[in-house]
C-alpha cells in the first residue's frame, strides 16, 4: 500500500470513520484497502451505491457475492449464493438479522464478547461458492483478533483505536439460502439500510 493511502487509513478511529472510508474505497475514491492492495472489485458495479450506503449506516463491510449459476473462467458449472459479512455495532447487528430473518436470509452473528484471540473458527461456516457441486468458498467463518490486528491481511495499518473498534464490533454475515438467486438478499438489506437512515 503506498504512503498516502496508509496515512489515510491510520486516520479511522472508529467503526464508523472505517466504514466511510470503506465506503470512498468502494466508490473508487480511494484505491487500496488494508488486507486487499488495489480497488473494489464487486462483482456487480450496480451493487456499489447500496454497499457504500450500508458502510455509512454502520455496517463495514469486509466481503459479499453476488448470486449465480453457471459456467465460470474454467468451462465448469459453478453455483453461488449471494452473500455479504462485515463488522456491525450491537445496534446495527439486531437491524441486520431482524430484517434478514423476515426475509428468509441465512444469519451467522459472532459475538465480540467471545472473539477468538488466535484460530479462525469454521463451525459456523456456510458454503456460498460451488464448483461441480464441490465446495469451493464459505463465509461465516468467526476471524480472530490475529487476523485483525494482521498489518497484511487484516487492519493492522490502522490505528490502535480502530482496530479495537472492530474487536468490540460484531461480526456478522448475511447469506440467501437459495442458489443462484441474484436480487432477493440485495432487496431485504435496502430496506434494512433506508429504516436505519430514517432512524438517524
Amino acid at each position: 500500500m503506498n504512503r498516502y493511502n496508509r496515512n489515510l487509513w491510520a486516520t479511522a478511529r472508529t467503526l464508523a470513520d472505517l466504514g466511510e472510508l470503506t465506503a470512498r474505497w468502494l466508490e473508487g475514491e480511494i484505491a487500496e484497502q488494508p488486507g486487499y492492495c488495489g480497488p473494489s472489485d464487486i462483482e456487480d458495479p450496480a451493487l456499489v451505491p447500496l454497499l457504500a450506503r450500508l458502510n455509512r449506516a454502520g455496517f463495514m463491510t469486509a466481503g459479499s457475492q453476488i448470486g449465480e449459476s453457471g459456467p465460470g473462467y474454467d468451462g465448469a458449472h459453478y453455483e453461488q449464493r449471494a452473500t455479504l459479512e462485515g463488522f456491525a455495532s450491537r445496534e446495527m447487528a439486531t437491524l441486520l438479522v431482524l430484517a434478514a430473518n423476515m426475509a428468509g436470509l441465512t444469519v451467522v452473528a459472532h459475538d465480540p464478547a467471545v472473539l477468538p484471540r488466535w484460530r479462525y473458527r469454521y463451525g459456523r461456516s456456510v458454503t456460498v461458492t460451488t464448483r461441480e457441486g464441490h465446495h469451493v468458498t464459505g463465509f461465516g467463518i468467526h476471524i480472530p483478533r490475529r487476523h485483525i490486528n494482521d498489518a497484511h491481511i487484516g487492519w493492522g495499518i490502522c490505528s490502535r483505536e480502530a482496530r479495537k473498534a472492530l474487536c468490540s464490533a460484531w461480526q456478522v454475515t448475511i447469506i440467501d439460502p437459495e442458489w443462484g438467486r441474484a436480487g432477493h438478499l440485495w432487496t431485504a438489506l435496502a430496506g434494512a439500510v433506508a429504516e436505519c437512515e430514517a432512524a438517524s
